[in-house]
């Protein structure tokens, strides 16, 4: 096969900053570089494509009806939504410290396919199987920020039954530096917030201090 000869592509030509044309080897398409419009324009992530494809539809009708009433649903999707299921069941039984880790790059991978047929599976493999894949679909969600779930980074949450590997989510973590950082540079080093206490601590508490009291009696 014949070495590709880089030189043979023409120079890109867009106006730069300081009013010189660009220099850089433009692609075979537009004769553009990567800087000045030589990427691709097409959709990148699983949603964006799905949106793409959608657009050349004409008759919204027929796509009402297929989509939630024939629900045709593409073999692909259906493989890899059972595929991500069952590595995730196996990962929610293992005690290996990078199950988080692997469970999280899983539904990174195939979390819309996870959130298209998780009901389906739910009806063959039991609340269980919903339980697993809503557990997976939501540390991801905290971990990446996702609106939705957001409002964990400043109240408690109820936590999720399986992949409970850490004490905070990412987001929850980045949020925690942002706090101490701003503490540091107007509080200093060793400042110390007053701590208030929950009604449960105090209630607990209460009864801790009226045992004692009998106990001295």
């Amino acid at each position: 096969m014949a070495k590709f000869n880089l030189k043979a592509l023409t120079l890109c030509g867009a106006k730069t900053r300081s009013g010189e044309p660009c220099k850089r080897y433009g692609n075979k398409t537009n004769g553009r570089c990567k800087l000045h419009g030589g990427r691709s324009t097409g959709a990148k992530t699983k949603e964006g494509k799905l949106k793409v494809r959608l657009n050349p539809l004409l008759n919204s009708f027929s796509w009402f009806v297929d989509n939630h009433f024939e629900l045709k649903i593409t073999k692909e999707i259906a493989n890899n939504a059972m595929a991500a299921y069952i590595n995730l069941k196996e990962l929610s039984h293992s005690n290996q410290k990078t199950a988080y880790t692997n469970a999280m790059t899983i539904v990174e991978e195939f979390r819309v396919e996870l959130e298209t047929l998780k009901y389906y599976i739910a009806e063959y493999e039991g609340s269980d199987a919903l339980v697993l894949i809503q557990s997976a679909l939501d540390h991801y969600y905290k971990d990446k920020g996702s609106e939705h779930l957001y409002f964990h980074v400043h109240t408690p949450m109820y936590p999720a039954p399986l992949f409970n590997q850490s004490l905070l989510s990412n987001a929850q973590h980045k949020k925690h530096i942002e706090w101490d950082i701003k503490t540091l540079s107007k509080k200093g080093m060793f400042y110390s917030g007053r701590f208030k206490q929950s009604d449960n601590m105090r209630e607990l508490k209460k009864r801790i201090k009226d045992l004692q009291t009998i106990a001295t009696e």
